[in-house]
């Protein structure tokens, strides 16, 4: 690597020396105005964690007189103010800009400003400036280089993603420091730092350093006065497109609020941290009085700029290396970047040109109820989108003059709403897609069985710009025709959306959907609704619903199919019926099995033991009553009910499947065994500290889950997928 590095090196200066070349690498840089884009300058020898922000100081002193030799050195405003006028073609103007504030921007970079009486401008991100803060980036290098030695890296990684259930557990992130770091960077900022944090107190290690890393106000003042001035990069250096539209706001506006505050000055500019820009947040920096908005893109500033989204030419094209610099091989690699960035100029600034709220299409095949596991979820889903940044629209294939519109949770439009009159598959698809045209919508999310085949196919008839498919279950219901239809579209989606890391590596390895392509979004659950019952409550519960107050009540919500298998409860209380005399086991759900599992209980004597109580609307009053869950499923991809026994705090017996290993650590029993169900229902009746710990774990973990998080997930989700959408 290293030899093909010095390789290119070579080649690269000896061009850069050929007078042709030289003279066209300058005719393309002095066709505009260039805005170059630092961030840290260092002594040489000194450490930080990501070798391609730093330049040494010598070398920055050299870049420094290369640039006042070549360039019109003017401060940033000047050169947005003279945009639109002939530039100078022998020495055409440039700005220098350094990102972040770093502190060695005004113990190295300003005397080397100051002594050649050059302007620039710093970014600063305000709740950094003045503290100890660190970015999550050099705490999660700090935490992986104190781990390496002992050989515990993977280990603690591993232990740490294993606790936040968006986090897919993927060799290439779990083995390497920059698989890690990259898949890190597609969440949004919170998670990421919520995560390093997580890893450090786990692994019992010090995420946090010393000496301070950014300026403080009176370094920044005393750069003021020495024409050094001041632009917004947010609040929390925080990556605008992976977040909530809501705090995404917040960060532009309240950064430019604070920093005219501290500085007593109109703030004119912002930088998108990273470079992260869409629709939404160009049109923010607009409307928050900004004049001009830089990014990471290499390009000329040219007369019609994009005053929202300027080009800049970051360090790494003058310096292959942070130490050594070559005036010859610096212009070849500046007009490269620029010559070859024009096609991908014009891509962003296309996604960056506004266009409202971010419009999604839920493409399902029908619904009767909202009461479903998945169905629950898609309408919190949707019912989570704030409709100032989002437009929502459900999008039925069939009709169901039994759903209310009423409990709709926005509006909706039918492709087929007579359910005495469905049409050909083919008819279907083209009413899909002609109704998908009309709605115009930048994502088309699909569910259900015929939603995601139909949705998919006709999305990319209508020309939508992002495709999601979902996966809800492992395909337990699929027959060999459903899954060769689901292999006929699965690459047509763009993403796909899962809802455990289980179901994460189903569609991985079943379907052979590459991992970056899905993304894992965990159910939600209402803590404020299902959280632990108290005493009082639990007993005018169970008066309300006719049961003991004095009894072990054991709660089931499932629905009553093969999957579930209700019938292997039935045997194990059949065994111990006389163990747990006087317990209860109260069924809440319903479904095409129900006749046959009342019978098969009153074979087994049960009928007082065991009560079927169907479907029901609220099911935490049934929660509030029980001393205990349990889930015999046979397959689940998320479980609600587990979430909800987490919730209320019940310590459960559930069957040892993949999904509910990812949701609790205990107690389990071989799914199907009638008997190991049996010993785990007395062991949990009788080990109070089983169930304390239980308990304690549960409400713990279920934090994770909780409908703030999962509102933000969504919402992040979405704005993240509208900006890939170019």
């Amino acid at each position: 690597m290293a030899e093909q590095f010095n390789f290119r090196t070579t080649v690269a200066k000896c061009l850069g020396r050929l007078p042709l070349v030289g003279m066209a690498a300058r005719r393309i840089l002095r066709a505009g105005s260039s805005v170059f884009m630092f961030h840290r300058v260092l002594p040489h020898g000194e450490e930080c964690y990501d070798a391609g922000m730093a330049t040494s100081k010598q070398a920055f002193g050299q870049v420094l007189d290369w640039l006042t030799e070549n360039f019109q050195v003017v401060s940033l405003d000047e050169l947005v103010r003279r945009r639109e006028e002939r530039t100078n073609q022998k020495r055409p103007p440039c700005a220098i800009t350094f990102d972040d504030g770093w502190v060695d921007n005004f113990l190295h970079a300003f005397p080397l400003l100051r002594v050649r009486n050059l302007p620039a401008t710093i970014f600063l991100p305000l709740e950094f400036i003045g503290t100890k803060r660190r970015f999550w980036q050099e705490r999660l290098w700090l935490c992986t280089r104190q781990l390496k030695p002992n050989g515990h890296r993977q280990k603690a990684v591993e232990e740490a993603a294993r606790h936040f259930p968006w986090f897919p557990l993927t060799p290439s992130t779990l083995a390497s420091d920059g698989g890690l770091k990259r898949f890190l960077m597609t969440r949004p900022t919170e998670e990421a730092e919520e995560f390093v944090q997580f890893l450090a107190e786990s692994a019992r290690l010090s995420a946090e350093m010393p000496d301070r890393a950014f300026l403080n106000w009176a370094e920044v003042q005393t750069m003021r006065d020495s024409e050094i001035s001041f632009g917004s990069h947010t609040l929390n250096h925080v990556l605008l497109t992976h977040m909530q539209p809501a705090h995404a706001e917040s960060e532009i506006r309240k950064s430019r609020r604070a920093l005219q505050e501290r500085l007593d000055a109109d703030i004119s500019c912002f930088s998108y941290p990273w470079g992260a820009a869409n629709s939404f947040t160009r049109d923010v920096v607009k409307e928050a009085g900004y004049k001009y908005a830089v990014g990471t893109l290499p390009g000329l500033i040219r007369n019609g700029a994009d005053l929202c989204l300027l080009p800049r030419i970051a360090s790494n094209s003058i310096l292959r290396s942070g130490d050594h610099f070559d005036s010859e091989k610096s212009f070849l690699s500046c007009s490269k970047k620029v010559l070859f960035a024009t096609r991908r100029t014009q891509a962003i600034d296309k996604a960056a040109r506004g266009t409202g709220r971010i419009r999604i299409a839920f493409v399902i095949d029908q619904i009767s109820e909202w009461e479903g596991g998945t169905e629950r979820q898609l309408h919190t889903l949707i019912s989570s989108l704030d409709r100032k940044y989002f437009d929502p629209q459900l999008c039925f294939i069939f009709g169901t003059p039994e759903l209310s519109t009423e409990t709709l949770p926005c509006d909706a439009r039918w492709v087929c709403p007579h359910p005495d009159r469905i049409p050909s598959l083919a008819v279907r698809l083209s009413r899909l897609a002609f109704i998908l045209k009309e709605m115009r919508p930048h994502i088309v999310h699909t569910f259900f069985i015929e939603g995601i085949f139909a949705g998919i196919a006709a999305g990319r008839l209508a020309g939508v710009p992002r495709i999601v498919g979902s996966v809800r279950n492992a395909g337990h219901w699929k027959s060999t025709r459903h899954k060769a239809a689901f292999r006929a579209v699965t690459h047509l989606a763009h993403q796909w959306q899962c809802n455990s890391r289980t179901l994460w590596e189903y569609t991985n390895k079943t379907y052979g959907v590459p991992a970056d392509r899905i993304e894992i979004l965990p159910n939600a659950v209402d803590l404020s609704r299902f959280c632990p019952a108290t005493h009082n409550e639990r007993l005018a519960t169970r008066r309300i619903l006719g049961c003991s107050e004095r009894a072990h009540i054991f709660v089931c919500v499932a629905a009553l199919t093969l999957v579930k298998d209700i019938r292997t409860l039935l045997d194990a209380v059949g065994r111990v019926r006389t163990q747990l005399s006087g317990a209860q086991f109260l069924i809440v759900g319903d479904g095409p099995l129900r006749k046959e599992l009342e019978r098969d209980s009153e074979k087994l004597g049960l009928t007082g033991m065991v009560r079927f109580l169907g479907r029901q609307a609220d099911v935490r009053r049934y929660l509030a009553a029980a001393d205990f869950g349990v889930l015999t499923s046979k397959s689940e991809g998320s479980s609600n009910s587990v979430l909800e026994y987490m919730a209320m705090g019940l310590p459960s017996v559930v069957s040892d499947i993949a999904a509910n290993r990812e949701l609790v650590s205990g107690l389990f029993f071989t799914p199907g065994d009638a008997g190991d169900l049996a010993a785990k229902l007395l062991l949990i009746r009788e080990d109070e500290t089983v169930r304390t710990n239980l308990r304690s774990e549960y409400l713990t973990t279920v934090l994770q889950y909780s409908f703030g998080k999962f509102a933000s997930r969504v919402q992040s989700y979405y704005s993240k997928l509208a900006t890939s959408a170019t």
